[in-house]
């Protein structure tokens, strides 16, 4: 098992036994914007194995929790019954948890085929709280946020690797999510296709991909509460080159 304290800003391995640690916060921004200073912990623990057969397999599980404090800018009455016109400041604290399961299997079918899949489960809690701003205030259940999100990704692939250098891969990838709690969120569920194809030069020296992304052309609307890839929204099509020296 691998656990890990950080404090942002501090000096941050990327990885640390496969497990990604280069996170600046672990709150999404887009949730909730920038948390300075946050604290976030983490803890993951793998597992994989490969078996003369060609078949590869592993799972992996991770526990993510963070907490931070900022202060909010409010404004409030000079008198009782005056119209708020005093800027001042509160303190907000938000505490973070997301807990991953995955698992993933894979199996080479002679010397240039080989079909995978992989699949994830995430749950995500967000909670925020202004201490100092006394319960039953009119529209405070609007702006402290307890939501949950839980997000179902199941991704297959095929693939076919010649050995002049020539390769393609299809992928399907299958996103479901079920939220909950405030602010309200409709779940999603969609499909999206991918297909690559492309060639390596001789030692790798060189890579040149081809891809068209999102081949039905579905959109999605998925709550970032749940850490996951950002996805195209239309059809697309992609190229690269890669260069190994």
């Amino acid at each position: 098992m691998l656990v890990d304290r950080l404090v942002d800003g501090g000096l941050e391995p990327t990885q640390v036994g496969g497990f990604n640690q280069a996170f600046r916060s672990l709150i999404p921004e887009s949730v909730e914007g920038l948390v300075p200073g946050a604290e976030f912990e983490t803890a993951g623990l793998g597992f994989d194995q490969s078996l003369k057969s060609g078949t590869f397999f592993g799972i992996e599980g991770e526990w993510l929790t963070s907490e931070g404090a900022r202060t909010a800018g409010v404004l409030t009455n000079e008198f009782v019954f005056g119209v708020p016109d005093s800027p001042s400041g509160t303190r907000q604290t938000l505490n973070f948890r997301e807990r991953d399961f995955s698992a993933y299997a894979g199996q080479l079918l002679g010397k240039y085929f080989s079909l995978s899949g992989r699949y994830r489960l995430s749950e995500a809690h967000l909670v925020g709280n202004f201490p100092a701003v006394p319960d039953g205030i009119n529209g405070l259940a609007a702006v402290e946020p307890d939501s949950r999100a839980t997000l179902q990704q199941l991704s297959l692939a095929a693939n076919i690797n010649l050995p002049c250098g020539f390769f393609t891969q299809w992928q399907s990838d299958w996103y479901h999510q079920n939220n909950s709690g405030s602010p309200a969120l409709a779940d999603s569920d969609f499909w999206q296709h991918n297909f690559f194809a492309g060639y390596r030069f001789p030692r790798r020296y060189a890579e040149i991909r081809l891809g068209v992304l999102n081949i039905l052309d579905r959109d999605y609307r998925l709550n970032p509460l749940n850490l996951h890839a950002d996805l195209p929204r239309t059809r697309t099509l992609t190229a690269s080159i890669r260069l190994n020296f």
